[in-house]
């Protein structure tokens, strides 16, 4: 949960006289600043800027002592005081690495309560990798690392914490990938980080195809809001890698099974339709015959179906026969000349409503794997029905992939040529609880577009410095060459008037 760093003072006001009494006309909190000469680690003074209601807030930069800084007050009143304590203007220390409650209070102890936030750095949590300097070069193989995080003013601390770490994803590791790279770290027990929930393993996914940084946190947030019974969170961090920053990551929740993630128990299945060629040497995986056959139409695809959970099974194993057994009987009931039968069709089969919403969400997103190349996550829990998602990758989406012209503009179908959907739609049944459905993504178009605002805004100074450590702002990239800005808020312009012709156009022709 999140933390809460101030105590109201309500001891210290001692009047008796009733509340509409008072007159605190005269108790003001007028202006509250850091001066260069009375902090050290500071470079220049820091006048904090006023809501005009009860706080006050402003940045100190990387290199200061925020733990130990000397406040400097204007005021209309007789005493200060900080979390209780007394204060004097231009002398007093205090830890401003959270929020802090300031009172002035006249004479008479009748007091008046604002706010301090100073945000440290860009205002994001700071994640502190320490690898001993060994190099992370493995997307298999484990290291030994440290972790330490600063929660900023909204959330706890973790201080000191060994993990392991390692890299992780696709195309970030091709060739040597890029500079910026994404990793997976292992706690050795469940740890709670960023207020959310406990877990073991974590991403810190490092968005350097998605220059706007915001595809994936928009789309988690369209997947809360839906019918899955799980999906992703993610948080803005700033990362350091032994002392060396390494720009704006999410440090999100790694999509596996577990009772605070995709909850299937020890009997269930997560599978990943996934490329051959991309799924480890230990992994477990299956060949629908039908679904494959299908895929033909794309000749570069060799799907598989990667089974990430349990992490145990083995080929040929009665687990291993029960969810292949189960998906190409669903299989064979979907493609079979009796597929829209309410009783022996597919509906016995699937969970419509997940089935529906991650149809839904990818098609608003057009994300580019969505058809059945990668990324495209189910679960089945025997006795139960299969539920699409959790939702997962959408770097590549949103108009963020220009070498498949049909995934790239606004216009047009995309996730329909996923040969499940491309039968479901076949059925009328389905096809109109799409339709109905689609009102309520639509009717939500002013949400996701301040989203997408307030995510802006959220890392507008991290992405500053990000894109001072990487220069690709203005420079195409494998995954685009079309969709090109020399400047962030182009970057971002451009993924809001994408989304909104995108929902304008589904809404006539879904």
């Amino acid at each position: 949960m999140r933390k809460v760093s101030f105590i109201f003072l309500s001891f210290l006001i001692l009047s008796c006289q009733k509340e509409e009494e008072i007159d605190l006309g005269n108790i003001n909190l007028l202006s509250v600043s850091f001066l260069k000469s009375n902090n050290p680690s500071l470079e220049r003074d820091i006048k904090l800027n006023f809501d005009n209601d009860n706080t006050f807030s402003g940045f100190a930069p990387y290199e200061s002592s925020i733990n130990s800084l000397i406040a400097t007050y204007e005021f209309d009143g007789s005493y200060v005081y900080i979390n209780g304590e007394e204060q004097t203007s231009s002398v007093s220390k205090n830890d401003f690495s959270k929020t802090r409650l300031i009172t002035i209070l006249d004479e008479g102890n009748n007091g008046k309560d604002y706010f301090i936030r100073l945000k440290y750095h860009t205002g994001l949590p700071i994640v502190y990798l320490n690898t001993f300097n060994q190099e992370v070069l493995s997307k298999e193989d484990y290291i030994s690392a440290q972790i330490s995080i600063y929660g900023g003013l909204d959330f706890f601390d973790l201080v000191n914490t060994s993990i392991q770490i390692r890299g992780r994803g696709n195309s970030t590791w091709w060739d040597g990938g890029t500079a910026k790279k994404p990793y997976q770290v292992k706690f050795s027990e469940k740890q709670e980080v960023l207020a959310m929930p406990e877990d073991r393993r974590w991403v810190l996914l490092a968005e350097h195809y998605d220059r706007s940084m915001i595809r994936n946190k928009l789309t988690y947030e369209m997947g809360r809001i839906s019918n899955f019974d799980y999906s992703p969170e993610g948080k803005y961090v700033e990362l350091f890698m032994n002392g060396e920053p390494q720009g704006t990551y999410v440090l999100a929740q790694k999509v596996e099974e577990s009772r605070n993630r995709v909850n299937i128990g020890d009997s269930g299945f997560l599978v990943e339709m996934d490329q051959r060629h991309r799924v480890d040497s230990d992994d477990i995986y299956f060949e629908p015959n039908i679904f494959r056959n299908r895929m033909l139409k794309f000749p570069w695809t060799d799907t598989v179906f990667n089974i990430k959970e349990p992490g145990n099974i083995e080929y040929n194993s009665e687990a291993y026969s029960v969810i292949e057994n189960f998906i190409n009987e669903f299989e064979e009931v979907l493609f079979g000349n009796n597929f829209k039968d309410p009783e022996n069709g597919y509906r016995p089969y699937i969970d419509i409503n997940s089935f529906i919403d991650w149809y839904l969400i990818n098609e608003i997103g057009k994300s580019v794997d969505t058809y059945g190349y990668s990324s495209v996550f189910f679960n089945y829990i025997p006795g139960g029905k299969i539920k699409m998602g959790p939702i997962w990758d959408f770097d590549l989406s949103y108009g963020n992939a220009d070498y498949n012209g049909s995934a790239f503009y606004p216009s047009g179908n995309w996730t329909s040529e996923n040969p499940w959907y491309d039968r479901l739609l076949e059925d009328p049944f389905f096809k109109n609880k799409v339709i109905e459905r689609y009102d309520f993504y639509y009717n939500k178009k002013d949400e996701f577009l301040d989203f997408i605002d307030k995510f802006h805004d959220l890392i507008d100074r991290s992405q500053e410095l990000n894109y001072e450590i990487y220069q690709n702002l203005g420079e195409g990239m494998w995954n685009n060459n079309s969709a090109i800005f020399q400047t962030y808020d182009e970057d971002v312009e451009y993924l809001s008037s994408w989304l909104d012709e995108r929902l304008t156009w589904m809404k006539g022709n879904l």
